[in-house]
């Protein structure tokens, strides 16, 4: 299943980079940015980046440990292959997640934020996501956290506030 919602970002595409955005989101700016979030951190796990996201949609509680695929300033990818979700709050499920977000310009003055979930179920339980009505909460949730993620975006570009760079220099040895 995969939900994808684009929103206006009222940022100079100069101005955007979703590497440092991603990796240095608070727990709190996490939360914000949607009534679903419950809980976010960053990692690093053998040198790769990552965060860990916890959820509550459509009444599944899903853990994502997502590991950095790529990312540069316009661009992120991330993927969970052992995202946890528990149906109802209660029956385990594994799932994998892909979530990426990516910036366009958009005029002289603003960008479009592109958010994208794919989730990949067993096909038993792609079948019983269907009965459930998975992906419409699903499409629901990044419809909303796609619109605060830009929001927050545009508050921090706003304040001029550029939070310290966890950014590993790949080009050092």
């Amino acid at each position: 299943m995969k939900a994808e919602h684009v929103v206006p970002l009222r940022v100079p595409i100069e101005s955007v980079d979703l590497e440092n955005w991603i990796f240095t989101l608070s727990d709190e700016d996490y939360q914000a940015a949607s009534k679903a979030h419950r809980a976010a951190g960053t990692t690093m796990y053998d040198g790769v980046r990552g965060t860990v996201n916890v959820e509550d949609i459509g009444g599944t509680l899903i853990v994502q440990h997502y590991r950095e695929v790529s990312a540069d300033r316009r661009h992120f990818e991330l993927f969970s292959p052992r995202s946890r979700g528990y149906f109802f709050h209660l029956i385990p499920i594994r799932m994998e997640v892909r979530w990426t977000m990516s910036a366009e310009p958009r005029g002289a003055t603003g960008s479009s934020l592109r958010c994208v979930v794919e989730i990949n179920l067993a096909p038993v339980l792609r079948l019983l996501s269907k009965t459930s009505a998975t992906g419409w909460f699903v499409r629901r949730h990044v419809r909303e956290e796609a619109a605060g993620f830009a929001r927050d975006i545009e508050r921090k570009h706003a304040e001029g506030r550029t939070p310290p760079s966890l950014l590993i220099d790949r080009r050092s040895g």
